[in-house]
């Protein structure tokens, strides 16, 4: 049997976590989950992950504060944004600090299984 991909999700919304998280593990991943950037950053130094879904806008270490941390502790994993907050500057910047991709909460959330396989099967 083929281990299930594994995945971290990381947003301060423990409602939104758990939405999310339901649906990737419906869809065949094995899903971890860090309500904080602190958090996340435990768990990248613990296990190994196929991919990061990372929410923008959180408390004291953002989104993309987080993905720069991870390159400075060369935690070489793809990551995906999943925000509400889906201006231009926001995507654009989403882009400029090493994002996959940038989902919209709003617009994008029931694509999101087909995203992590496209990002996944091409990483």
């Amino acid at each position: 049997m083929t281990q299930k991909q594994k995945i971290l999700l990381v947003d301060d919304e423990v409602i939104a976590l758990k939405i999310t998280r339901r649906l990737l593990v419906e869809s065949g991943y094995a899903v971890d989950i860090a309500p904080s950037s602190a958090e996340a950053m435990k768990l990248l130094g613990s296990f190994a992950y196929d991919l990061v879904i990372v929410d923008i806008t959180m408390p004291s270490i953002s989104g993309f504060d987080l993905i720069q941390l991870m390159q400075s502790f060369d935690y070489n994993v793809p990551v995906i944004f999943l925000s509400n907050n889906d201006n231009q500057w926001t995507i654009k910047e989403a882009y400029n600090v090493g994002a996959k991709r940038f989902v919209s909460k709003e617009k994008e959330f029931n694509y999101l299984p087909q995203i992590v396989k496209e990002i996944l099967t091409t990483a």
